[in-house]
């Protein structure tokens, strides 16, 4: 069953007198779970789930994910996903976007409601393998790990010229982004301080889910972290209430 989904668009989406952007159709695949294009949509586990691949396995980046011709050369991710698509998905999550930036670097603190990232895969063995997605981020100069955290909503703009993230490509910015859909919360954000975490992340081309998770019940996953089970403080906080 396919559904024509435009009330989750913002309201200058709809209405732009010269770049019209359309509501894209909704596949229903059970009573919870829909496809928007290549963006799984689950309204009772409250995930996005798309798929794609590792880019990068060292350097410096400015996106944890964008899609296909986008700005690969400083992504962690390439995701195969339309954006606006998944703009739509995580819309149907009824979750509320705010896009405060005006420019990338910008200082203010993203805001908009916030999303958890998760990154799975299947290791050299074959095992299924879960990480928060900022396990594989590095904080320079400090080198540790980004600090678990969940990413904001921010929503892309809509330009008289279409749907920002269409038009760059961008999905989730580590460096802030206002073209970026979800973006990094974090005081790096301002500051391109990101680096890949070289070692923990696979070979480029390894095959990825990238998973959103929003709302409150998430349930906890068991992460590796240089060989030791962990199980991060957000998650240990959430399961206590």
């Amino acid at each position: 069953m396919l559904l024509l989904l435009g009330a989750g668009l913002p309201l200058q989406a709809q209405q732009s007198a010269t770049k019209p952007v359309r509501p894209p159709q909704v596949e229903r695949i059970t009573d919870k779970v829909f496809r928007v294009g290549a963006a799984v949509v689950d309204t009772q586990a409250r995930t996005v789930t798309c798929k794609g691949a590792v880019n990068m396995d060292s350097g410096a980046i400015e996106y944890l994910a964008v899609a296909p011709h986008g700005k690969t050369h400083e992504s962690l991710l390439r995701i195969d996903v339309r954006p606006l698509h998944l703009q739509v998905a995580l819309l149907m999550l009824d979750l509320e976007p705010k896009n405060i930036l005006k420019f990338q670097g910008d200082p203010a603190v993203p805001q908009g409601d916030p999303v958890e990232i998760r990154i799975r895969w299947r290791d050299g063995k074959g095992a299924e393998q879960t990480v928060r997605a900022e396990e594989w981020l590095q904080e320079t100069p400090t080198r540790h790990s980004m600090p678990p955290n969940q990413w904001a909503f921010t929503g892309s703009r809509v330009l008289k010229e279409g749907f920002e993230a269409d038009l760059s490509k961008s999905l989730v910015a580590v460096y802030h982004d206002p073209a970026a859909i979800l973006d990094n919360p974090l005081p790096g954000g301002a500051a391109n301080s990101y680096i890949v975490f070289a070692g923990r992340v696979p070979k480029p081309g390894t095959s990825v889910e990238l998973i959103f998770y929003a709302g409150t019940r998430i349930p906890a996953v068991k992460s590796t972290r240089n060989g030791a089970a962990f199980l991060s403080p957000a998650y240990l906080a959430r399961s206590s209430q």
